[in-house]
């Protein structure tokens, strides 16, 4: 599925105006299949909407290996926070290796630190700590027609998805924003997802903050809107993944690479992130 970004909308159009560039090239050999097993790799974002939530721990694989890692299994793995502490267990150890469940911790979420604990079955170690941040209410959702389609610039109809919210008072909130159409997640991948800081932000917002094409969705449609309150390092996790993936190599990026932030110690890769969430679904009509 297809997704357009508002605010990589421009770098599109210099791209689609600019043809022709060949950029310089230098053969570089690495040894890239030496990473494989080497890290732990955690995917840990827990959410406080009441549902049963996961953690999953994965080793590293080869970066020329299209498959996932090997499962981590037999961990112990812990969270706590508030005077309080939730194992995570392997309900599904032989369907779902490496995925760790906990059903008591959602509901229990409360607006503080929170530790993550993991010690694997070889006796190593890795910890995190994550804040539960406030996060505005979302007042409405609407879909207007992107700009760029109003100038007929793509070859197909282009939405965007705006966002209404009252930003909390003072500066330095982040938010993540994803997109479910028909209760289906479109915005998988960190680069999928849209990260917002509020530096910018007016006291009250119409942000356009993703986008879709007509070719994924229909009249009648269920478009949900996701926001989660996210820490500083997780907004420059996705950033980051988003100019080390999807704009790799591309000659206006403007960043040079940049390891992939992680707020795991001893090595781990990934990131532990606890969030405020609320969501706010509409019905889709192809805007006037």
């Amino acid at each position: 599925m297809k997704l357009y970004k508002r605010k990589y909308n421009l770098i599109i159009l210099i791209l689609a105006i600019i043809t022709g560039i060949t950029a310089c090239e230098k053969d570089v050999i690495l040894d890239l299949a030496s990473i494989e097993g080497n890290y732990v790799i955690v995917e840990a974002n827990l959410i406080d909407d009441g549902s049963r939530q996961w953690i999953r721990l994965t080793r590293s694989s080869s970066y020329y290996d299209v498959t996932t890692g090997d499962a981590v299994q037999n961990a112990s793995v812990i969270v706590q926070g508030n005077n309080q502490s939730w194992t995570f267990s392997e309900l599904f150890p032989d369907s779902l290796p490496g995925y760790y469940f906990n059903s008591q911790i959602s509901s229990a979420l409360i607006e503080t630190t929170y530790e993550l604990n993991i010690e694997t079955a070889d006796d190593k170690t890795y910890f995190a700590q994550s804040e539960l941040r406030p996060l505005p209410e979302l007042d409405s959702v609407t879909v207007k027609l992107n700009p760029f389609s109003e100038l007929a610039f793509f070859d197909i109809t282009v939405y965007d998805v705006i966002a209404h919210f009252e930003d909390l008072p003072g500066i330095g909130d982040y938010y993540l924003f994803n997109l479910f159409i028909n209760n289906k997640l479109i915005t998988p991948r960190p680069s999928d997802k849209s990260p917002v800081s509020d530096e910018n932000l007016e006291s009250y917002s119409s942000l356009a903050v993703l986008s879709l094409n007509e070719e994924d969705i229909a009249p009648g449609d269920t478009i949900t809107l996701e926001i989660r309150s996210i820490s500083k390092e997780k907004f420059d996790f996705y950033n980051i993944f988003f100019f080390q993936t999807d704009l790799s190599g591309n000659p206006f990026a403007g960043a040079p690479p940049a390891n992939i932030p992680t707020n795991l110690s001893e090595g781990a890769r990934g990131f532990f992130q606890v969030s405020a969430l609320n969501r706010k679904t509409i019905i889709f009509q192809p805007p006037l």
